[in-house]
């Protein structure tokens, strides 16, 4: 048994745990990064599946434009990446439509009246009121305390501005119009300004795919934090998410951090109520004064916590339940290039049908994966992965799964299933066992907003020493999200160190 101490120690190597590990050291601090992967990226990562290198997971990259969360990680790191910015956003295809989301207003317009000519009042509206809820909200992100509190002025004000069950930064004096957007859900805004079937049809997949919600969960704050988010950039990087990934895991190795791959952690470190430190599988004891956890909430509540914490070790840490409610059905494939339909995009969200929502079986993804680093033009075939967020325990039967994907990727390359060179489906099993993930879930039973809140404004979970990050942050959202998660994360550690 080995006894190490480091300022912080990272369980979890996701993009989370990454840029929070990336800064500190870069900061001067010791770091030391664990995870049981082989490899960083936490769902970022790329897999070797039949030969093929595959990026199963987080490959919808914003947060590349100036000032962005992602160009801002790079500035501080110093790290230069091949990105390139792509014209369309996403595409989402019906039946009779195909839709795709530019970059370029004139081209966004262009395609609505295309398409969609009667809703065009409607979403001029809707990105106005879009643009207005993010300027107010940056508005109110200026007027928080400092973090963490460092007076009892502070934490005054720290318990002003999160009283109740706000978790949303919303300050107690704002003029009501965050307040009252979040208790609007998003369907009764696209109702109040008219969007038709197909325009609605366009919202809920982009809302599916970013939050995993649909517009009658999805309060109108959050649905416009995500689609600003997305209006502001996505960008393609040969190589896709595992690029940035790897060079992040470089980055940290360079600047003196150390990097544990394949290793388990067995359980947190706790001392007189404090967490000091992990024990690693096989008795290793890393000592920290910090330690950030970037893992699945089951992972860190049923696993590394002790049950539970407190006076006289009574008082529960943390209540669930943690079991995943959404979890994600995933088929890997490979097309020759000459048969790829020009028109798609990188990220094609598939209605099968547009009578009903699009979410859950009725929202199909599909992802072609960029040309690895150095092959760009050169390849002979394209990676593809589709797949869908559904129920756990949804159709299970695996030829059900599979001809259900193909029948929607069908809609945007015809003939795929005769097309296809290489193909195999990915269920949850396999996905757990690749992610790391209990369940391969992509939503919980309950939301780790509700602990923590959007820029990292409580990152504590009530264990002096211990921060989270990744998707306790961010359930199912964006890499820029989670990055921005980390970073807050990492300054708010810096300071206390």
């Amino acid at each position: 048994m080995s006894d190490q101490g480091f300022d912080v120690a990272v369980v979890g190597a996701g993009m989370g745990g990454l840029t929070t590990a990336c800064l500190l050291a870069r900061a001067g601090h010791s770091v030391i990064l664990v995870d049981r992967a082989e490899q960083p990226g936490g769902v970022s990562q790329e897999f070797e599946i039949g030969g093929h290198r595959f990026t199963v997971g987080g490959t919808l990259l914003t947060g590349f434009s100036k000032g962005g969360p992602l160009d801002l990680l790079c500035q501080r790191l110093n790290i230069s990446l091949p990105v390139e910015e792509s014209d369309v956003l996403f595409q989402v295809v019906l039946p009779n439509h195909r839709i795709s989301v530019w970059r370029t207003p004139a081209e966004w317009w262009r395609e609505i009246r295309r398409e969609i000519p009667d809703d065009e009042g409607g979403w001029q509206s809707l990105w106005a009121e879009i643009d207005a809820l993010a300027a107010e909200r940056e508005l109110a992100l200026k007027r928080l305390p400092p973090l963490p509190p460092e007076s009892w002025r502070d934490q005054l004000r720290v318990w002003w501005f999160t009283k109740g069950r706000n978790r949303s930064l919303i300050p107690g004096g704002d003029n009501g119009v965050l307040r009252q957007a979040l208790r609007t859900p998003f369907r009764a805004t696209m109702n109040r300004l008219g969007l038709g079937q197909v325009s609605q049809r366009v919202l809920e997949a982009a809302l599916w795919y970013l939050l995993v919600q649909d517009p009658d969960e999805c309060s109108t704050l959050e649905a416009a934090m995500a689609l600003h988010e997305v209006r502001s950039g996505v960008a393609t990087i040969p190589g896709g998410g595992a690029t940035l990934a790897n060079a992040l895991a470089e980055k940290f190795q360079k600047d003196g951090g150390q990097l544990r791959v394949g290793a388990r952690v067995d359980r947190l470190l706790v001392e007189s109520g404090e967490i000091r430190g992990l024990v690693v599988e096989g008795g290793d004891t890393i000592r920290a004064r910090w330690v950030v956890a970037d893992v699945p909430p089951s992972v860190l509540v049923e696993s590394l916590l002790p049950p539970a914490h407190g006076w006289l070790n009574r008082r529960q840490a943390l209540e669930g339940p943690w079991d995943p409610v959404q979890t994600a059905h995933v088929m890997v494939l490979t097309v020759p290039e000459a048969l790829m339909p020009s028109e798609i995009s990188g990220h094609c969200l598939i209605v099968r049908d547009p009578s009903i929502s699009a979410a859950g079986d009725n929202m199909v993804f599909a992802r072609v994966d960029p040309p690895p680093p150095g092959d760009a033009g050169t390849e002979t075939v394209r990676r593809l992965s589709v797949g869908r967020f559904v129920a756990t325990g949804s159709w299970d039967f695996e030829d059900m799964v599979k001809g259900a994907l193909l029948e929607a990727l069908d809609q945007v390359i015809p003939g795929v299933d005769a097309a296809m060179t290489y193909h195999r489906l990915l269920m949850p099993s396999a996905l757990e066992g690749m992610w790391h993930r209990p369940g391969a879930a992509v939503r919980y039973a309950t939301d780790p907003q509700e602990w923590v809140g959007k820029r990292g404004f409580l990152h504590s979970l009530g264990w002096s020493g211990l921060m989270v990050a990744g998707g306790w942050t961010y359930p199912g959202r964006t890499v820029s999200d989670v990055v921005e998660g980390g970073a807050q994360v990492a300054d708010l550690i810096a300071k206390a160190l």
